[in-house]
């Protein structure tokens, strides 16, 4: 497991990307590369850098597109997962259709759990008992949460489907997300967290882990450092093979990672 900060978000999602271009190059050629997108803000951050500054760096042809999660609203909605990638990448680099496995976010939610759950399943290479994803980006949200699980979807994380349906525990939005145990098979996961926006978040995993008390739902690794100050932006990448990460996420309800401010280590 390894954790950069970055000054700036541009810069943080530029050492992203090349991370992720790594994980590309390991592939054999005219294998398609299989990647699920997260939403948000930091999404649509990354999303405009991509189209902007590397429409001509990354082999976009051989990108095939997938989901974490997906509010179940239409693909339309100002909300909508798949429409923010649409509009500020999909299009942009006009990448075909055949290309992205949106989750139909306007469809009933089990239903679609159950559909997308089997198109994952048949689409991508297995690794042990669940589909292989050769990469994963999630996201942190000002709640704390990854995914779409929630505090009280902890069942979410060990469950044994690839994906279920969850409730945003205020809105009472329904949402698609991969559970626990897909994001844990293994697959290369990046974590970007950018902007002071999150500071309260960071400050809430942290006293959470050290106090032994974390109870909210999170997949993020267990990782104690020091440094200096605070950072405005913040990436992590994790292999969900790293032993750190496969323990947190089992060993504690709310798995997270710290950013340590002061002299306190694990």
């Amino acid at each position: 497991m390894k954790i950069e900060n970055y000054k700036d978000n541009k810069e943080a999602l530029r050492a992203l990307t090349s991370q992720l271009m790594d994980y590309m190059a390991r592939k054999e050629e005219q294998t398609p590369f299989n990647m699920a997108l997260s939403g948000g803000e930091t999404a649509k951050q990354m999303f405009a850098l991509w189209a902007d500054e590397y429409k001509d760096k990354i082999d976009w042809e051989n990108m095939r597109f997938f989901w974490v999660d997906e509010r179940c609203v239409p693909p339309t909605d100002a909300e909508s997962n798949f429409g923010h990638a649409n509009k500020l990448l999909f299009e942009p680099l006009q990448i075909p259709k055949d290309h992205i496995h949106r989750i139909h976010g306007e469809g009933e939610p089990g239903t679609e759990a159950m559909r997308y759950s089997r198109i994952v399943k048949e689409y991508l290479p297995r690794h042990g008992q669940f589909p292989y994803f050769d990469c994963i980006i999630l996201g942190i949200g000002g709640d704390s949460h990854t995914a779409s699980i929630f505090p009280d979807n902890l069942p979410l994380l060990t469950d044994s489907r690839n994906y279920a349906v969850s409730q945003h525990p205020e809105s009472g939005q329904f949402r698609i997300t991969m559970t626990g145990p897909l994001i844990l098979n293994g697959s290369p996961l990046l974590v970007p967290v950018l902007g002071k926006g999150k500071a309260a978040a960071i400050e809430e995993l942290k006293r959470g882990v050290f106090a032994g008390e974390c109870d909210a739902g999170c997949v993020y690794p267990v990782a104690c450092g020091r440094f200096d100050r605070l950072y405005d932006a913040l990436i992590i990448w994790a292999d969900s093979k790293d032993p750190s990460v496969r323990n947190g996420i089992f060993l504690q309800p709310f798995t997270c990672f710290c950013q340590q401010l002061s002299s306190a280590s694990c």
